[in-house]
């Protein structure tokens, strides 16, 4: 199982009128419930973290692991939806989920995200992937109503 997971507006709901909190890593500080909610995801899924955000080319997947790790969002692996290392290699999170979909066409999977380029995510009756996307609202994050979803999602096979 594979979560596909933003921050900004997924587990950093900062209004874009304030600045952002640093955390002591050094790195953009979680909305608390945001992170409970993504551990208990975790928790009972046991999934791996694909990152989608543009913040993803910031560290690679060991430094990635060891931060969320030490923010208690535990995860075997942190993998990245691309290998893009610059703002100017990003496509649009629409085009990157779709690659990275048919790059891993088995694999069980959520989009936790609040992009709305995902709008445009195929949406037929033989392979919606709209069922699979968590839409989060920015200032709200990963609420309990998108943790469940995104459990129903990963634990229950007529999304296979």
């Amino acid at each position: 199982m594979k979560i596909l997971l933003d921050f900004d507006g997924v587990m950093v709901t900062t209004p874009s009128w304030q600045a952002v909190e640093q955390a002591d890593d050094g790195f953009m500080a979680f909305n608390s419930k945001c992170v409970q909610n993504l551990a208990h995801i975790l928790a009972k899924t046991q999934a791996d973290i694909v990152l989608t955000t543009t913040h993803r080319i910031h560290y690679d997947e060991v430094q990635w692991l060891k931060l969320f790790n030490n923010r208690g969002i535990v995860t075997n692996k942190i993998t990245k939806v691309n290998q893009a290392q610059s703002f100017a290699e990003l496509a649009n999170r629409c085009d990157e989920v779709l690659q990275w979909v048919a790059n891993n066409p088995d694999e069980n999977f959520v989009i936790i995200d609040d992009d709305k380029s995902l709008y445009n995510l195929p949406d037929s009756p033989e392979y919606d992937l709209k069922k699979r996307w968590v839409k989060t609202q920015f200032h709200q994050g990963l609420t309990v109503t998108g943790r469940d979803k995104a459990l129903e999602i990963l634990l229950n096979s007529h999304f296979d």
